[in-house]
C-alpha cells in the first residue's frame, strides 16, 4: 500500500496550525538577542586583534633573535686564537710530512700570509682600531685554513 504524499498544506490541515495560539515574543527577548550578537562581534574583534598581535610578536621575536645571533656570531669568534690553532696544525702536518713543503703547495698563500703578518704588525704599531685588527686576524685565519686543507689533501694552491 502506498501512502499519499504529504504536502505542507495537507500537513497544516491535519495539524490545524491555524488553531494554535499566537504568542508574541517578549521585548526582553529581542534585547537579549541583540546583546548576544554584540557580544559575539566583540569577541570576534578581540580574537582577531589577539591573532594580529601574536603574529606581530612572533615576527618581532624572530627579528630580535636573528639580530642577536648575527651580533653574537660576528663578535663571538676569536680569530687570533683560531689562527694560532691553525698554525699549530699546519706545523704538525709539515713535521709529519714525508716530503718537504715546497712553494707549489701554497706559495701564493704563503706570500699573502707574510703580507697579512706585516699588516698586522703595522696595525699594532700604529694602534689601529679593533675592527681593522680583527679583520686582519680573520684573513690570516682564512689563509692558514686554506694551507692546512691543502696540506691535508696534498693539493696545490694556485692563483687564478
Amino acid at each position: 500500500m502506498s501512502e499519499p504524499e504529504l504536502t505542507f498544506r495537507k500537513l497544516a490541515q491535519h495539524l490545524r496550525l491555524d488553531q494554535l495560539p499566537q504568542a508574541e515574543p517578549s521585548a526582553e527577548l529581542w534585547r537579549r538577542i541583540a546583546g548576544a550578537h554584540r557580544l559575539r562581534l566583540r569577541q570576534a574583534r578581540v580574537r582577531r586583534l589577539g591573532a594580529w598581535c601574536g603574529g606581530a610578536g612572533v615576527i618581532l621575536l624572530a627579528a630580535v633573535i636573528g639580530w642577536f645571533d648575527r651580533a653574537q656570531t660576528s663578535a663571538g669568534v676569536d680569530w687570533q686564537a683560531r689562527a694560532q690553532a691553525l698554525e699549530l696544525q699546519l706545523r704538525a702536518l709539515n713535521a709529519a710530512a714525508s716530503r718537504p713543503v715546497d712553494a707549489a703547495t701554497g706559495g701564493d698563500a704563503q706570500d699573502e700570509l707574510v703580507l697579512v703578518d706585516a699588516a698586522l704588525q703595522a696595525a699594532y704599531d700604529e694602534g689601529a682600531a679593533q675592527e681593522r685588527v680583527t679583520a686582519l686576524w680573520k684573513r690570516r685565519s682564512e689563509l692558514l685554513d686554506a694551507l692546512v686543507s691543502a696540506r691535508r689533501h696534498n693539493m696545490q694552491i694556485s692563483r687564478i
